[in-house]
């Protein structure tokens, strides 16, 4: 594999053969995945800015104009779910994850299909990822943060139109006030706004450790 990534030991169980992981869920028929990814701004030896990275949906997909972070369905060529999660952030990002670092949140719903009215029940598994292309030297034990805006960010136009660097303050005031910057995705598809906010306490939890 040309991008090798790791996973946090406590994930280990998301390595488990996707058949396998589907099999001991009967009470889902589908499986969603999304990758949350953090740039970072400021002195090594210092408090960080985090930003995370948020796409707009485009205009002729489903939920058009909405803010969302990178993800989608789990497919059966996925051999992991987390190989999911790292096909869906280069799909739509153009970026190579590293790292597999944790497990934000499992949201459920129901879907009911147009066409014929079947209902499925789907599950989605969100976590927090680093990004070869967010460091200078990846591979180090410390790697040095590359700045936000050079980051090289490339989008699947015909899914999504736009992208920003989002601080917590303003996916805090798109989700809890609604008078933010960004229209985040519909309730129906689980709680994107507080799964965001919940990632930007994890990561800040982990750059004070």
């Amino acid at each position: 594999m040309e991008f090798p990534y790791t996973v946090a030991p406590h994930l280990d169980y998301f390595s488990i053969p996707r058949a396998e992981f589907i099999a001991r869920r009967p009470e889902f028929d589908s499986f969603a995945v999304g990758g949350y990814v953090f740039s970072q701004d400021g002195p090594l030896d210092g408090p960080a800015t985090r930003r995370i990275l948020l796409l707009q949906r485009a205009l002729t997909d489903s939920m058009l104009g909405c803010w969302e972070g990178p993800g989608g369905a789990s497919e059966s060529d996925d051999q992991t779910l987390l190989d999911g999660v790292v096909r869906e952030v280069l799909e739509e990002t153009g970026l190579h994850v590293s790292k597999v670092v944790e497990l934000v949140g499992v949201d459920s719903w129901t879907h009911t299909r147009r066409l014929d009215g079947v209902k499925f029940r789907i599950a989605k598994y969100s976590f927090i990822v680093e990004v070869y292309e967010a460091f200078q030297q990846p591979l180090e034990r410390i790697p040095v943060p590359v700045a936000t805006e050079e980051i090289p960010v490339r989008l699947e136009a015909t899914e999504h139109q736009a992208f920003e660097w989002a601080t917590e303050q303003e996916v805090r005031d798109s989700a809890q006030t609604g008078q933010g910057k960004y229209k985040l995705s519909l309730p129906s598809m689980g709680p994107q706004g507080a799964n965001i906010l919940r990632s930007f306490e994890m990561i800040r939890a982990r750059d004070t450790n």
